[in-house]
């Protein structure tokens, strides 16, 4: 257990490893190797739902309310997620010997990360036919009951 906090709880002055970077505060610091796919990551997750919300909620799915509702709940966690990342990234690369700059909020995004997919892939496969029935019933009752009348006040009469 001891192995794995000073793994998460370190930063990279005190990690160390790598190449002399010049600096009298972090001499060698720990080489992270993953600036530009994180980056990549990040700037396609961001992507994804403003376009999402831009454009892509009125072409894809033009009336179907459930895929509406199912794609805007993914969205906006995958937008959250995406958002934090280039700050976790800026703090590892700015940040030198902080504690934003320890690994344990690396795994803690990537841990985020996947728990939103299990979530989604849980809910697909426990919960989404039951829904998607739902759905098609109330589409189905909406076709051949008339829809319901609003009742009009009664208007005081004078006199």
């Amino acid at each position: 257990m001891g192995g794995i906090l000073s793994k998460l709880f370190v930063d990279a002055c005190t990690a160390g490893g790598g190449p002399a970077s010049g600096n009298t505060n972090c001499p060698n610091p720990e080489v992270f190797h993953y600036y530009l796919p994180w980056m990549i990551v990040c700037a396609v997750g961001l992507l994804i739902p403003i376009y999402y919300w831009l454009e892509g909620r009125r072409r894809f799915f033009k009336s179907n309310y459930l895929h509406k509702w199912l794609s805007g709940r993914m969205m906006s966690q995958l937008f959250w997620w995406a958002f934090v990342g280039p700050f976790l990234i800026f703090a590892r690369w700015a940040m030198d010997g902080t504690m934003f700059q320890w690994r344990l909020w690396r795994y803690g995004w990537l841990l985020w990360g996947v728990v939103l997919v299990a979530y989604w892939v849980y809910y697909f496969v426990r919960h989404y036919e039951s829904h998607r029935d739902w759905y098609f019933q109330q589409q189905t009752k909406a076709k051949y009951m008339p829809p319901q009348r609003t009742k009009r006040r009664a208007s005081a009469k004078a006199g």
